[in-house]
């Protein structure tokens, strides 16, 4: 009868220490899941610019709107936040269709990264949008490929736009000057 006893108290005692076990392991494994959801909420998207290139690892020729006789432009970003590696997506569509999406690591707390599509999709508005591994999208940048000779007109268009602008705050600056002399 004690040998009975004592096989039966063994059995529980084993059996509680593997539930014991698994409930520990359960808990590791949401620990771990949580994290990862903590980690991906941090990152975000300080700064996204469509260009035509990458010139030491900073975006040049920044714009909108680009001519379709370059090669490729470039989605680049800034990406602040992570304290591990994370990975991003840059999901680049044409009008509403999804071209390509490229998985980018981001390896520390400040990361600049990019990616490049050929400017082989036609002409017509689209736009990148950067998207984390749960889905979360972080931002977007919208560009428009347009014929060659459409894209310098426009920035002709553009660059006349600005002088004016420029012209305006001359004036503007001007006014204010000659109100605080009359002032004084």
């Amino acid at each position: 009868m004690f040998k009975k006893t004592l096989l039966v108290l063994l059995s529980v005692l084993i059996i509680s220490g593997v539930c014991f076990a698994q409930e520990e392991a359960a808990e590791e494994s949401m620990e771990d899941s949580t994290a990862a959801v903590v980690e991906e909420s941090t990152l975000v998207l300080e700064d996204i610019q469509i260009c035509s290139a990458i010139e030491d690892r900073q975006p040049s020729g920044v714009g909108t709107v680009f001519s379709d006789d370059l090669d490729k432009i470039y989605c680049f970003t800034k990406i602040v936040g992570a304290s591990d590696t994370a990975l991003v997506n840059h999901v680049w569509y044409m009008g509403d269709q999804q071209l390509v999406s490229v998985s980018l690591s981001v390896k520390s707390a400040s990361w600049r990264t990019w990616s490049s599509k050929m400017l082989d999709m036609g002409l017509g508005k689209g736009h990148v949008e950067v998207v984390t591994e749960g889905g979360d999208v972080l931002g977007k940048a919208q560009f428009e490929i347009q014929a060659a000779e459409e894209a310098v007109e426009e920035a002709e268009e553009a660059v006349e736009e600005a002088e004016e602008a420029e012209e305006t705050e001359g004036t503007m600056e001007d006014s204010t000057e000659e109100m605080t002399e009359d002032v004084e």
